[in-house]
């Protein structure tokens, strides 16, 4: 860690194109990250390609980067936003097919893959307002109930309610009536723990 004056200078450096700039931030970093990836998704192998994919991120992009903050905050915002994103396809993905095998339905060549269903929806999941963002992974991905997301973002149990309606809808509307089996699948363990169902 450098004091906030030494690492503004120093990223300007890396925007620059100066590797060995780049290369002080991953080795000071890195480890760091790759722990905190491994808390979220479990496997080593996986938050090791979460850490180099964000940095590989960073230096490529380097020059559009518009950060004036603590660089590892700006970092670990990143490696976060792609553990979720990865729990997120892996717990949909498992949902989806395990439902498919419920219903006795099988892929057919008309219908979309999971895969485009899921690139679709991580547009409409990049686009949701970070609150709404958040509270939809939240109810959705860990599983955790109206009020426990309310409790653990200071809001309103309605304001959680709304949020998870907005989200909803806006993945029906992007992904169409035809493809509700899939929605459906996103929100099951979410909507059938609030309704006791």
């Amino acid at each position: 860690m450098w004091p906030m004056q030494d690492e503004l200078t120093l990223f300007r450096k890396m925007q620059e194109g100066d590797w060995c700039a780049f290369n002080s931030f991953f080795e000071s970093y890195s480890e760091r990250l790759y722990l905190y990836a491994l808390g979220f998704v479990g496997n080593r192998a996986e938050a090791e390609d979460i850490v180099q994919d964000t940095f590989i991120y960073l230096w490529v992009n380097r020059a559009k980067i518009t950060h004036s903050g603590s660089l590892y905050a700006y970092l670990s915002r990143s490696v976060k936003n792609s553990c979720i994103d990865r729990k997120l396809h892996a717990e949909v993905e498992q949902r989806y097919r395990r439902e498919m095998m419920v219903s006795g339905e099988e892929a057919n060549e008309d219908s979309e893959d999971f895969e485009e269903l899921y690139r679709r929806l991580q547009i409409v999941m990049d686009n949701l307002p970070p609150k709404c963002k958040e509270i939809f992974i939240l109810g959705c991905v860990e599983g955790l109930s109206y009020k426990d997301v309310a409790e653990q973002l200071g809001v309103s149990v309605n304001t959680v309610k709304t949020q998870v309606k907005v989200a909803y809808n806006k993945i029906r509307s992007e992904l169409g009536d035809r493809n509700k089996n899939f929605m459906l699948t996103l929100c099951t363990s979410f909507f059938k723990k609030e309704t006791g169902k």
